[in-house]
């Protein structure tokens, strides 16, 4: 277990004008002459991403990066770089570097997360004008300026907080992530409903889409077991640790929200909670005016093959929403809520008791936030890397190292296997298939067993004994080209090598 330990470790674009001041560069160089440090955040990356760029014309677009030394560096698409540290070389920027585009053009700039995580104070020496987009991964977003911070737009209404490199990374991946809206449970919450859910989806037979599942409450914590792997949406009221449901008949119940999330957790599901304003009634039913309750944006969300997609049909029709997920383990918290730092973004009460009345009235349920409980990155790329499910991938590769390293000492594990599990002999059988066939078991146990278990010793001790034989037999060779002393007496001394064959 120590080797195989050992061997295993082995946005959207649109036009927002933000708070930039001006400064500019000078003394332009080839890009092999940039020295930038090595990371995922380097200028050189971000050269990349803006040669990818389909050309616009008129357009004038630059990768950037502030250097910790208080300069700025810029690279156009044919990878000519720019490095600036007082605001007249910053002037000249667009006609350096960009001498086709027109003196008063306004620049889209690309800049890296270290500029926005290291650097954040140089932003404000930027032109004013600038349109500015953060590169993430593979892809750029739109950077938003606010009282409270400064924001990366994922998609239209759904924004994330620059605050931790972290927090910015997972969240970008999780919404980066595909959906299959096949794996996608919604879920009613009727008391006096089954117990159970079943382990797929019933298909509605005229539209072909997956029907709403209803489950007792109570029942859903244990329930979720058998969607193991699948993406489970419930929708109601979220008040502090509770979250309220609203049956067909009868009063307001509620559930845990912690217990429901560890549950999630236990049976490893994405859980999705979509909070609502109105009287939660639940998906499926009818509301007073006996009109069938359903998911606002629901419908589309479920044709959207991305989890940002999916989550802005859903969430982002009131305004810009913060979202954030934070890693913990195998587990992402993913929290929705109104951009309150953003003038129009924060409910009112009005506001709130007006999309109440259209919720009860319309029969579809608006959400105002969301938390969700999902694999986190490091989980969810451990179950991609698995050949096998069920088997943890470290544990795959590491028996993957050990056959191979164990085939080195095969001469030597194949001995010890004859002394563990002697060979069969045709006689001690009655008919030939079933000779073959304990051989087939003989064989495959020494292949997918004795061998990986065998080769931290087996290995070494064959490589030990080639080069003990390599030695020898070239300690054989250099005497087998020695010639023997003649008997001749005037020959007083052996003669050594030249000599035919059999000269005695």
């Amino acid at each position: 277990m120590l080797a195989v330990t050992l061997l295993v470790h082995a946005a959207a674009h649109s036009r927002v004008q933000a708070s930039w001041l001006a400064k500019v560069m000078g003394a332009t160089e080839p890009t092999g002459a940039v020295t930038a440090k090595a990371g995922t955040g380097t200028l050189e990356r971000a050269a990349l991403y803006v040669r990818s760029l389909p050309a616009k014309p008129g357009s004038a677009v630059l990768a950037a990066e502030a250097t910790q030394e208080g300069h700025w560096r810029f690279a156009n698409k044919a990878g000519e770089t720019l490095t600036a540290g007082t605001p007249q070389e910053l002037a000249r920027v667009a006609t350096l570097l960009l001498p086709e585009a027109n003196a008063n053009v306004r620049l889209t700039l690309y800049i890296t997360e270290d500029t926005v995580f290291q650097s954040r104070a140089a932003l404000k020496d930027l032109p004013q004008s600038a349109e500015i987009f953060l590169i993430v991964r593979d892809d750029a977003y739109l950077l938003l300026g606010a009282a409270g911070g400064m924001f990366a737009e994922i998609r239209p209404g759904l924004i994330v907080e620059l605050s931790e490199r972290k927090v910015l990374e997972e969240t970008v991946w999780q919404l980066a992530r595909s959906l299959d809206k096949a794996q996608v449970r919604v879920l009613a919450l009727e008391p006096g409903g089954p117990p159970r859910l079943a382990s797929r989806p019933r298909i509605d037979p005229s539209t072909r889409q997956a029907m709403v599942d209803v489950i007792d409450p109570a029942s859903l914590p244990a329930a979720l077991g058998a969607v193991r792997g699948q993406t489970v949406l419930v929708t109601g009221r979220v008040d502090a640790h509770l979250l309220y449901v609203q049956p067909a008949g009868g009063a307001e119940r509620s559930i845990l929200l912690p217990d429901l999330f560890k549950a999630a957790e236990e049976a490893d599901v994405n859980l999705m909670v979509l909070r609502t304003a109105s009287t939660p009634r639940q998906p499926g039913g009818r509301n007073w005016l006996w009109q069938k309750v359903e998911v606002k944006g629901l419908e589309q969300a479920m044709q959207r093959p991305r989890l940002a997609d999916f989550l802005s049909a859903l969430v982002a029709s009131k305004g810009p929403m913060k979202v954030s997920a934070r890693p913990s383990g195998k587990r992402t918290a993913i929290e929705i809520e109104p951009a309150d730092e953003f003038a129009g973004s924060r409910p009112t009460p009005v506001g709130g008791l007006v999309s109440g009345l259209v919720s009860e009235v319309t029969g579809r349920l608006i959400a105002t936030g969301l938390a969700a409980s999902m694999r986190s990155a490091e989980r969810q790329q451990e179950l991609d890397q698995r050949l096998i499910p069920g088997i943890p991938s470290d544990f795959q590769v590491g028996y993957l190292v050990l056959i191979l390293l164990g085939l080195f000492g095969a001469p030597i594990s194949r001995a010890w296997w004859q002394r563990l599990w002697p060979p069969e002999a045709a006689s001690q059988y009655a008919l030939r298939s079933g000779y073959w066939a304990a051989r087939a078991v003989r064989g495959g146990a020494f292949l997918l067993l004795f061998l990986p278990l065998s080769a931290l010793g087996a290995a070494p001790a064959n490589l030990w004994r080639q080069g003990r034989e390599a030695v020898t037999a070239s300690a054989r060779l250099w005497r087998g080209g020695e010639r023997p002393c003649r008997p001749q007496a005037e020959v007083s001394a052996c003669c050594v090598g030249g000599g035919a064959k059999g000269a005695d």
